[in-house]
């Protein structure tokens, strides 16, 4: 069990890119940064992060119209950007909403980005 939590927990967190749950404090710095467009208008993440639940959900998407620094914050968006899209569709009333989220392991690697589309139920 020792060897489970200790080395294939950590290995398999660095599958999907976060290293979450290997030891990375200070080795690195990931980045990210989340643009929303409803209908060809820009909305604010951070719009959006008032009407999400208090606390790391909110954290997350307040600011993050510029690039902000958490590696975890980072993995998580990139899996429930769907989910993010879908609020600021609730929010704004939208016919469509795009979620771009651009991310970097660290601040001098090049920019790869994640991007969604969700047509809006009205």
């Amino acid at each position: 069990m020792g060897v489970v939590v200790v080395l294939l927990l950590p290995l398999v967190s660095w599958l999907d890119g976060s290293g979450q749950l290997a030891w990375t404090m200070f080795a690195r710095t990931g980045q990210y940064r989340l643009e929303l467009v409803g209908d060809s208008a820009p909305i604010n993440p951070t719009e959006i992060a008032a009407a999400a639940t208090p606390g790391p959900t909110s954290q997350a998407l307040a600011g993050a119209d510029h690039f902000k620094h958490h590696d975890v914050a980072r993995a998580t968006r990139r899996r429930h950007l769907a989910d993010v899209v879908r609020l600021a569709c609730k929010l704004r009333h939208a016919k469509v909403v795009t979620g771009r989220l651009e991310e970097r392991v660290r601040s001098y690697e090049t920019i790869r980005a994640s991007e969604v589309t969700v047509q809006c139920d009205r």
